[in-house]
C-alpha cells in the first residue's frame, strides 16, 4: 500500500510541475508575441526617422510632414503601450554593447569608444533585443610609422 501511495504522490507533482512549467510558456509566449511583428515593422518606423531628417522645401510638404509626424508618434505610443520601446543613444556618450552595434568608426584624439552618430535606432521588447542602434563610435588615431621608417634608412 505504501508502494501505490508514494507513486501517487510522485505522479501528483510530476503534473503539478507540468503545469507550471506549461503556465510559465504560456506567460512568456504572450509577453513576446509581438516580436516578430516589430521587427517587420522597423523598416516602416526607420523610414520615418528618414523622413524627418529632411526639411520641407514648400509649406505643402511642411504640413504633411506634420501629420505624418502625428501618426508616427501615435504608432510609438501603441507600440510603448504593448511593450516595446525605443533605445535612442545619445551622441557624446560612452558606447554600450548590450544595446548598440558599431557599424563604422571615426578616428578622434579625444576618448575611445564615444558615439559620434546614431544610423538607425534600437528597440527592445521588455528585457529582449529586438534591433541593436546602429552607431558610430571614436577610435584613437593610428600613429603612423613613416617616419620610423625614414629615420632607420637615414642612419643606415
Amino acid at each position: 500500500m505504501e508502494y501505490w501511495k508514494n507513486q501517487y504522490y510522485k505522479a501528483y507533482a510530476d503534473m503539478a510541475n507540468l503545469r507550471k512549467e506549461i503556465e510559465r510558456d504560456h506567460r512568456e509566449a504572450i509577453k513576446y508575441r509581438l516580436e516578430d511583428f516589430a521587427d517587420s515593422l522597423l523598416g516602416v518606423l526607420d523610414a520615418f526617422d528618414i523622413a524627418f531628417k529632411t526639411q520641407p522645401t514648400n509649406p505643402e510638404t511642411a504640413n504633411y510632414l506634420r501629420g505624418f509626424e502625428f501618426v508616427y508618434k501615435q504608432l510609438l505610443q501603441v507600440l510603448e503601450n504593448e511593450g516595446i520601446n525605443t533605445i535612442e543613444p545619445i551622441v557624446g556618450t560612452k558606447f554600450d554593447e548590450t544595446t548598440m552595434h558599431a557599424v563604422g568608426t571615426v578616428e578622434d584624439e579625444g576618448e575611445e569608444g564615444i558615439i559620434k552618430e546614431v544610423q538607425l535606432k534600437g528597440y527592445k521588447l521588455y528585457d529582449h533585443l529586438i534591433r541593436a542602434s546602429m552607431v558610430i563610435v571614436t577610435k584613437k588615431p593610428e600613429v603612423k610609422e613613416e617616419n620610423v621608417d625614414n629615420n632607420q634608412q637615414k642612419s643606415e
